[in-house]
């Protein structure tokens, strides 16, 4: 691999030179400039990207930390982060486990923003302490002033529409779970609750769904075969779920919406075209994705001011009458 003494050699310079060459120095000639960037194209040179951000004590990166890359939801929000850090200079990278552990503690980026909620929050606190602005969406503990909590709203949409379901007349409400520790499941199991409990009605069933499609079709199907009877309306924590559970209800011959309605959570294009079509709750998460990216840009350039809480939009998709 050619090295920067090579370049050098080649191009009858000194190595400072080329060094200046490489980092745009407007003092070196115009001549002097294209003889040395010809000579590290012809011999492949590639300046040592890791080692010229750390002088310069910036990289323009920011970790995105996620849990798992399947699901259509974070496709969205990924590509949303993506286009707006690419608007405003910054590179995005993408990352999760073990490598978003050694990427963070390394700070091999200016900022990071958290989705994956399997990360401690103590290594969180521990980073955020030496200077390293984050972006998370969980409540952190402690004094950790460079971590902003950017949560999207789960409580108010579904408090909302099972409300809606229970001014209809219905009492019999089950919720299926997403994982049960995730921010999004405990928002949204608590917008549930409440309703039911303003109006002195308790949960009929409660299934555990991991916030999977297969998953959400198994745990109902072991809920029907036991002999338990369906509750009148369903809540899923997510679409993904509410799209298995109808998928095995269409199987059993079981009338949906007539038996019971099925309401879910995200709005997945998938939604759209099952049958019958699935209520659910659609949140703005292309804005929400949009201010997370252009609130961490401002962390890292140190105008926090202008960070303000986000609550995304939110609207009720009733495909299925209620």
């Amino acid at each position: 691999m050619a090295t920067i003494k090579d370049v050098a050699k080649q191009a009858g310079v000194s190595i400072a030179t080329v060094s200046y060459v490489m980092n745009n120095d407007p003092r070196i000639k115009k001549e002097t400039a294209d003889k040395v960037l010809k000579v590290a194209e012809e011999i492949n040179y590639l300046p040592n990207g890791i080692a010229r951000n750390f002088k310069k004590n910036k990289t323009n990166n920011v970790l995105v930390l996620i849990h798992n890359f399947g699901g259509p939801i974070y496709q969205e929000i990924l590509e949303e982060i993506h286009t707006t850090l690419k608007a405003l200079q910054y590179k995005m990278i993408v990352c999760s486990g073990e490598l978003a552990n050694n990427l963070l503690q390394e700070k091999q980026a200016d900022g990071a923003i958290v989705l994956d909620t399997t990360v401690e929050p103590n290594l969180l606190e521990r980073v955020a302490k030496k200077g390293f602005p984050i972006i998370d969406q969980r409540k952190i503990y402690g004094p950790a002033s460079e971590i902003i909590v950017k949560s999207m709203d789960g409580f108010t949409p579904v408090y909302e529409v099972v409300k809606l379901a229970i001014l209809s007349g219905f009492t019999k409400f089950g919720f299926m779970h997403g994982n049960e520790d995730s921010p999004d499941n405990i928002k949204r199991y608590r917008g549930f609750t409440k309703a039911l409990q303003e109006n002195q009605i308790q949960p009929f069933c409660e299934l555990k769904g991991q916030f999977r499609e297969q998953i959400g079709y198994q745990a109902i199907k072991e809920y029907y075969e036991n002999g338990n009877l369906l509750p009148e309306v369903l809540f899923c924590a997510n679409d993904e779920m509410a799209i298995g559970v109808i998928n095995y209800l269409n199987e059993m011959k079981v009338d949906i919406p007539k038996v019971m309605k099925i309401i879910g959570f995200d709005n997945i294009e998938l939604g759209k075209y099952i049958k019958p079509e699935l209520t659910t709750i659609d949140v703005n998460r292309a804005e929400w994705a949009r201010n997370l990216a252009q609130s961490i840009v401002s962390a890292i350039e140190g105008r926090t001011t202008e960070i303000q809480k986000y609550d995304a939009r939110f609207a009720i998709i009733r495909r299925q009458t209620f």
